[in-house]
This record gives C-alpha cells, structure tokens and sequence, in this order.
C-alpha cells in the first residue's frame, strides 16, 4: 500500500509538471503488439522473452522495435529476480521525430514482488537499465551516448469470474520512468505509462491481454524556442502471454 501511495503521488507531480508552461504537449494516436513470456527451467530457475513491434498511428508509421531477452531466479513464491538485455531500435515517428532512425542497447536488472489482495493479485517491479542511446541525427551506435533509468511498476490482476479456474480478469498498472546520471538533460521524468485492460485465459499457458494505455515522454531535446515536447500518445496494446 506505501508503495502505490507513492506511485500515485510520483504521477501526480508528474502530471502537474507537464501542464505548467515551456511546453508543447503533441497527442498521437499508437498501437503496441506484443508477445512475452517465461520457459521454467525448474522450480527455481527461468528464461524470459519479450517482443515488440510499437506503430505510430495505429499501424502505418514504425515507432519502435524491441526485443528483450533474460534469465530469472525465483527467491520465493512472491519475490523473483530477474536480468537480461534488451535491443531497441526507435524510428522517426509524430509531429517532433528524431532525424534519424537509431538503434540503443540496454542491460537491465529487477526485482518482481507479488501480494495477493483478496481475490486480486498486486504485483510489484522495480528495474534498472542501464542505456548504451545510438545518435539519432545519424542512426550511429558509435560512441553511444550512456543513461541510467530507474523503473517503478505497480499492476493489479482482477478475476472477473467466480473459482480459482476463471477465464476473464481485468488488469490495471502505471508505470514511471526516471533518468538519472551525468548524461541526463531536460528529461529526468522520462515518461509514465498508465493503462487498464482485459484479459482472457486460452488455457493454463497461454494468454491474451487488450488494452489502453496513456503514455507521457518527456523528449530529450529542446525545441528552437527553448520548449520541451512531452508526447500524449493514446495507445492501443495487445498481447499475448506465455508460460511454458
């Protein structure tokens, strides 16, 4: 509960901070399509994937793709560790885009703790990435520009039928991303992800997740006269879950 009180008073501050003046708020309409999911090893031991093909304008225009890969370990039933990399290549996309399509590597470390509250399941992630930005007024991985990022995710699952064998639930979560490092300019909020949805069990491995998600990205650089852009993009997700 101290930790979504917390969350919730972040994305407050947030909020408030981009509404005040010296910025351009640019809305855009994005879909995400998305596959992930984990192959038990044993009962400890894990393997993660993750897959994202992220379109501007619902399908026409590429926004990003992102392929994430890791191995985890399961301290407990509710607290798992997990570690990996993950390649993101970010294209020109909206009323503000970069010059240049670029590519960014990312080695990232997390910490999963689940609660259950009644019926529903309250999930915590807490992850670092440490960022490897290529430039993206020449598309060029070298000398790449290095971050720090610092991730909270609070999600809540919700059963929507009766019995432990239910087939539908409901999900929430809100997600902030804070820069941080001598390399961070205008944009240590970097963005915040709030999102709600439905779920549907196919059967005891597989998933099916659709939503909305309103995204907020504080962009890196100025504009000519001295303003920030923060993107509102409404986005459509959808994905599928695996557990094998």
């Amino acid at each position: 509960m101290k930790n979504l009180v917390l969350t919730i008073l972040a994305v407050f501050i947030a909020y408030w901070g981009v509404a005040q003046g010296g910025r351009i708020i640019a809305p855009s309409g994005h879909a995400w399509y998305m596959e992930n999911g984990t192959i038990k090893l044993n009962e400890k031991w894990l393997l993660f994937h993750d897959i994202q093909f992220r379109r501007a304008d619902i399908l026409p225009e590429a926004q990003q793709l992102l392929l994430r890969a890791g191995i985890g370990y399961n301290l407990s039933k509710s607290i798992q560790i997990m570690g990996g990399y993950c390649f993101v290549q970010t294209y020109p996309y909206g009323d503000y885009p970069v010059k240049h399509e670029f590519p960014e590597n990312r080695i990232w470390e997390q910490l999963i703790i689940r609660a259950p509250i009644g019926r529903a399941t309250f999930i915590n992630r807490y992850r670092l990435e440490q960022r490897y930005l290529g430039n993206s007024t020449t598309g060029s991985l070298a000398n790449p520009r290095f971050e720090n990022r610092a991730r909270y995710l609070g999600r809540v699952n919700m059963p929507l039928q009766k019995g432990d064998d239910y087939k539908l639930y409901g999900f929430a979560y809100d997600e902030i991303f804070i820069n941080f490092g001598k390399n961070v300019g205008v944009n240590i909020y970097d963005q915040n992800r709030i999102a709600a949805g439905l779920g549907w069990k196919l059967d005891k491995k597989l998933s099916l997740e659709l939503g909305y998600m309103n995204q907020m990205v504080q962009q890196r650089a100025l504009q000519p006269n001295g303003k920030s852009v923060v993107e509102n993009n409404h986005t459509l997700i959808a994905s599928l879950l695996s557990n094998f």
